[in-house]
């Protein structure tokens, strides 16, 4: 299995939502499942609450909150 970690700084909040966005064009992880944890304060992660929208070209991933992830695919 393979991942990719993103900052919360990578997240970008659309005008009037409460909801952060993170693009990940589909180059980057294929056309696999995708699993998405946490980072916890421990460095170690948990699993994240969130949704995903899945384009032909790319992958968001919408958060209440951003925080540090990892994106992990095959």
């Amino acid at each position: 299995m393979q991942f990719i970690d993103f900052t919360k700084d990578a997240f970008r909040r659309p005008d009037n939502t409460n909801k952060f966005l993170l693009d990940i064009p589909r180059d980057e992880v294929g056309f696999a499942e995708i699993d998405i944890h946490k980072k916890t304060d421990n460095d170690s992660y948990e699993e994240a609450d969130y949704e995903v929208i899945d384009d032909l070209d790319k992958i968001t991933i919408i958060m209440r909150n951003p925080a540090d992830i990892r994106v992990k695919y095959n």
